[in-house]
């Protein structure tokens, strides 16, 4: 899994790079000199951060949906542990089947 999303990484990251390289290429356009309606000073930064915004939440979606950076499965843990709890309670006779049952189904929910 980590060799996938290693490989995912490194796919986007070289794409991101050679796009760069070759948007810089064309010399001369419809606009005259300037390869932008206003010469780069706006739109070519602006376009790069939110390039750059774009491919960290494409990346952080990414890992999330993978299980990195965060307690994904904290509800299933805290199921099983409640269910070891409550197997453990009713071995020891503090409480009785009908409770034993009736908690295991609301758990289960």
């Amino acid at each position: 899994m980590k060799r996938i999303l290693t490989a995912l990484l490194a796919t986007i990251s070289l794409t991101l790079i050679s796009d760069a390289a070759l948007a810089d290429g064309a010399s001369g356009s419809f606009y005259g000199d300037h390869q932008m309606m206003w010469g780069n000073w706006f739109m070519g930064p602006m376009m790069m951060l939110i390039m750059l915004v774009i491919g960290i939440v494409v990346i952080v979606i990414i890992l999330k949906a993978f299980g990195f950076g965060g307690n994904a499965n904290t509800n299933s843990n805290t199921q099983v542990n409640a269910l070891i709890i409550l197997n453990e309670r009713f071995a020891k006779g503090e409480i009785d089947k009908a409770e034993y049952e009736e908690r295991k189904s609301t758990l289960r929910d």
